[in-house]
Parts: C-alpha cells; sequence; structure tokens
C-alpha cells in the first residue's frame, strides 16, 4: 500500500495486489470507500461476499472488520480519514 496524498479530511491510499494475496482480517479507524481500478477481489465483509472488480466500488464502515481475497492481480484506491489507521484483528 502507498499513500498517494493526504490533506485534513482524507488520504488516498494506492493498493496493489498479486493474484493469490489473503489480506487477513482488518479494520479501518474511519470509513473507507474503495474504488477498483483493475484485477478481481472477493470482499468479505458483515457476513456477505462482494465481488470487487475494475470499474467497482465499495463503502467499509468505520470499525468493521472484513478480509481482503485477490482472484486476479488488483488495483484500487482507497479514500478515509486523514487520521485513519488500519488494525489487524488477532487470530
Amino acid at each position: 500500500m502507498e499513500e498517494l496524498t493526504k490533506n485534513k479530511q482524507y488520504r488516498i491510499i494506492k493498493v496493489e495486489l498479486p493474484a493469490g494475496t489473503n489480506m487477513s482480517r482488518h479494520f479501518a479507524t474511519s470509513d473507507a470507500f474503495i474504488m477498483v481500478e483493475s484485477g478481481n477481489a472477493l470482499l468479505i465483509y458483515k457476513g456477505e461476499t462482494f465481488e470487487l472488480c475494475a470499474g467497482s466500488n465499495q463503502c467499509i464502515a468505520t470499525h468493521e472488520e472484513h478480509i481482503l481475497k485477490v482472484v486476479e492481480d488488483f488495483k484500487a484506491l482507497i479514500v478515509m480519514g486523514s487520521d485513519a489507521v488500519i488494525t489487524y484483528s488477532a487470530l
């Protein structure tokens, strides 16, 4: 993950993950808005599975744990609060 820009209200993070990557259960301390540029992934969130593909987007609420499973090389932008922290949950 790479932070592209940050100001007093928000920051934008670029995510590039290869196929087969699994991001373990985690949450952010602000709402996170995901905009998918390319690839395909499964977002497991609130007991449901959402397909993320090029052109799709998804909003994840503050402190909501979720998992990301990358099916096809994946690129996305994430917009979140400027002071937001991503925390990985203990197993």
